[in-house]
């Protein structure tokens, strides 16, 4: 899997021991040219702010950051005042999420989108708005500038190898991950799942109906029995129930490694389905993902990664 593209999925920082652990993991992962890394958002724009922090640091890093937006909370014209401002910053890949309800149980505005595929076609309207091109000054010259055409968007959507819970038994989650793709997304990144022929029924179901943006598996490193629990639950999965015991019996320093060989195994037994790249959910600790690359050779072991005081 050497040559498997992969890209990292952050959220903003709640504080400022936080901060620092998420600019860590934001220099070691420039330091290893991912594809894009993703920066969660929260509902209703909760976190609008710190994510543009977060994105706007991932581009001065060089790094091709990926804004996450959500349906939730928002009515149109709110939503699209964020996608303009994420474009403004720079900011040409978003993940296009239909999101959960505010938990504090504040009515949705009568307004709010939908759907992700609605989502979708609202990033691509306010792209399209724009006009297509940026002056670039010709230097020494005041008054002169060239005309450079600006990058489109690219935007991914969620993809349930299990499927939704709302999705039925005939699968209607791979019936709107065709619409989403139908209204402009680009790419599909999985939520979690365990069991990598999960992963190979999901695609060639997505595939029968007419799917063909690349379907990029989504893979937690479940470095923590906490962890492994939390991400399950978000995600209506089962817990794999092998993993979970060697977890809750481990010291914290064995459950880091036990993660990290999870990972590995999924991802080695994901090969022989030949994943157009692999995205790793890695809650702003960037050691175990690194280790993770290393463990399937996506990284030259030569290579040093810089990661600051453990």
């Amino acid at each position: 899997m050497s040559a498997l593209p992969y890209s990292f999925e952050l959220f903003p920082p709640r504080n400022e021991a936080a901060a620092a652990r998420m600019l860590e993991a934001v220099d070691a992962f420039a330091a290893v040219e991912p594809a894009f890394v993703s920066v969660t958002f929260g509902a209703g724009g909760t976190t609008s702010r710190h994510s543009l922090g977060v994105l706007q640091r991932l581009l001065d890093a060089g790094v091709s950051p990926m804004a996450h937006l959500t349906c939730t909370g928002l009515g149109v014209s709110d939503t699209a005042r964020l996608v303009r401002q994420f474009l403004d910053a720079g900011i040409t890949k978003f993940l296009a999420l239909r999101g959960d309800p505010p938990a504090d149980g504040v009515p949705e505005p009568a307004t709010s989108l939908r759907s992700a595929a609605e989502l979708v076609q609202l990033i691509d309207r306010v792209d399209s708005e724009r006009v297509p091109y940026a002056e670039v000054p010709l230097p020494g010259l005041r008054a002169s500038a060239l005309a450079e055409r600006r990058c489109g968007v690219e935007i991914a959507v969620a993809a349930f190898p299990n499927g939704h819970p709302g999705a039925g038994v005939h699968r209607g989650d791979v019936d709107a991950l065709l619409a989403k793709q139908e209204v402009g997304a680009t790419l599909a990144i999985t939520q979690l799942f365990h069991d990598p022929y999960d992963y190979a029924r999901y695609v060639e179901l997505a595939r029968a109906r007419g799917v063909t943006i690349p379907i990029v598996p989504g893979v937690v490193i479940p470095t923590s029995h906490r962890r492994l629990v939390r991400s399950a639950q978000l995600a209506g999965e089962g817990l794999p129930r092998v993993l979970a015991e060697r977890l809750e019996r481990a010291t914290p320093a064995e459950a880091v490694a036990i993660g990290v060989d999870a990972a590995v195994a999924l991802l080695d037994s994901l090969a022989e389905h030949d994943p157009p790249g692999v995205h790793l959910y890695t809650f702003n600790d960037h050691r175990p993902a690194i280790d993770v690359l290393h463990g399937i050779g996506a990284l030259a072991p030569t290579r040093t990664i810089t990661t600051g005081a453990p």
